[in-house]
């Protein structure tokens, strides 16, 4: 399955998805207001005192999000493989792969400290040198070590969430089954990528546009209506898009990984 395609699927899945969208609406709407005393106005300085508070807050919506992200993946591989879905499940499988997208979560995360920590710790070794040629040398090694997890391992992870839903996997097989799917062979890894950007290039052509209208709305509107309205539309199309790009990943990898076996 081409890029093209797996997109253009995530958009009809979506659009059988609209009550998924309407809950992770309210969601993403209930963490922006939860967040909001704590966030500056535009324009206005942090306040040291709301550092804490903002960052418990924070704290609690990426758990609830790992819940909220086991049931919205379940619901849409309904929607992909039996065409619809039953919203009352979506609690029950936040329930059932909540731990294992938590500890896939957390396996990347440590993942990513690893690298970056050895990347500035060679750079930290070097840097008293001020040998040019020393330094010239390990920032390209930092540049491949970097390039080449990237291209591995991290880019193939983006399938790793899918392969705990659609194959019940653990958190480990997951991440291997979500490697063999998005590398092999390794030129799959580039059409991954591919299907990254062009979602990210979405998102950003779709918020250029939504910024610009709202902009002018705001203009004309007291300064707390057109924070809010902002609000509220960014948790529109945040909802609406996470499904779109929720979709496709999943539609593309269900295709590789059935491309894999044969």
């Amino acid at each position: 399955m081409g890029v093209i395609e797996a997109i253009r699927k995530g958009f009809g899945v979506a659009a059988k998805s609209m009550s998924l969208i309407a809950v992770l609406f309210v969601f993403n709407l209930a963490g922006n207001l939860a967040t909001l005393p704590f966030t500056p106005a535009p324009g206005a300085a942090a306040l040291p005192q709301a550092a804490m508070p903002l960052l418990l807050v924070s704290l609690v919506f990426i758990i609830l999000s790992i819940f909220v992200q086991g049931g919205s993946l379940g619901l849409v591989r309904d929607v992909i493989k039996e065409g619809k879905m039953k919203l009352g499940v979506m609690l029950g499988y936040g329930t059932k792969y909540f731990v294992r997208l938590l500890t896939l979560g957390v396996i990347i995360l440590l993942f990513t400290v690893i690298v970056a920590l050895v990347s500035g710790l060679l750079i930290a070794i070097t840097a008293p040198l001020n040998n040019a040629v020393i330094t010239a040398i390990v920032v390209a090694a930092v540049i491949a070590v970097v390039l080449v997890a990237a291209l591995y391992f991290f880019i193939p992870f983006i399938l790793s969430p899918y392969a705990v839903v659609c194959d019940e996997l653990g958190a480990i097989d997951a991440l291997k089954k979500g490697i063999a799917v998005g590398r092999r062979p390794f030129v799959k890894v580039f059409t991954l990528l591919a299907l990254v950007i062009l979602l990210v290039l979405i998102a950003l052509g779709v918020g250029f546009l939504v910024g610009l209208v709202i902009g002018l709305v705001s203009a004309l509107l007291p300064a707390g209506a057109a924070r809010m309205l902002m609000l509220v539309v960014s948790s529109v199309v945040n909802s609406y898009l996470g499904i779109v790009a929720t979709a496709s990943f999943m539609v593309y990898y269900l295709a590789k990984k059935e491309a894999l076996v044969k």
